[in-house]
């Protein structure tokens, strides 16, 4: 079967991208927005390689790209509902671009619910098997943030060597979040060269934060058996 996504998320993930969108269908020349589809290579929730994407589609889909992709049945996991199995083996041209959402109707396909991950864990993490507590499961929301606090990227060095760090941390339903920054986009934008270990941290400024829009997810459980929270993805307002 084929599906029709807004492209949402297109961030890195262990061994390739985490890609992800809800559903449009068309109906009466507009489209209508249905769930999240997170497309998947194995029912283990298997990433997609930029590779397989550029050749499926000839190039990586882009943040409010629509894109029409087969697959072949849905693969739920209990942290990660929204899974979609892609069909495979993934051929040439065998995903269509239909252009793109425009940033005027982003509202239609934003989430809104009451509350987002916590437990108490602190701000960044909850524990493992938070998700099939929730009252509707959900590893994905498109989210307006009341604000975006701050914005960090910086190296620091730990037993095992240097670590990258990116964070964000925001405010959303009046409670405060800090989520790991994954967006390939966003850091080719602000921080195209990362800072080396020792340098001060940098601080990127958002044109309009107060209209920015943040696709959020939370991540397989680690191996310290916590769930962390992503920033897979970030919409600027235009100029």
């Amino acid at each position: 079967m084929k599906k029709t996504i807004v492209v949402l998320a297109n961030s890195k993930k262990p061994g390739g991208r985490c890609l992800a969108g809800k559903e449009l269908v068309r109906k009466n020349n507009a489209w209508e927005v249905g769930p999240w589809i997170r497309p998947v290579t194995t029912e283990k929730s298997g990433a997609v390689s930029a590779y397989q994407m550029s050749i499926a589609l000839g190039h990586i889909p882009k943040l409010l790209e629509i894109v029409e992709i087969p697959l072949t049945k849905e693969v739920p996991m209990p942290e990660q509902p929204e899974n979609w199995l892609l069909e495979t083996p993934i051929l040439l041209k065998s995903w269509q671009s239909l252009g793109f959402f425009e940033w005027k109707d982003i509202k239609r396909l934003l989430d809104n619910p009451a509350t987002i991950w916590n437990d108490q864990s602190g701000p960044r993490r909850v524990k493992a098997g938070y998700p099939q507590k929730m009252d509707k499961p959900a590893s994905l929301y498109l989210i307006k943030p009341e604000s975006i606090q701050s914005i960090r990227i910086w190296r620091e060095s730990n037993q095992f060597g240097e670590k990258k760090r990116r964070r964000v941390i925001i405010r959303y339903a009046k409670e405060s979040h800090e989520f790991d920054i994954d967006d390939i986009d966003f850091a080719e934008k602000h921080y195209p060269k990362f800072p080396r270990l020792g340098d001060a941290a940098v601080t990127p400024k958002l044109q309009n934060p107060a209209e920015t829009i943040i696709c959020v997810s939370l991540a397989l459980e680690h191996v310290d058996h916590y769930h962390y929270k992503i920033a897979a993805a970030f919409f600027e307002p235009p100029p």
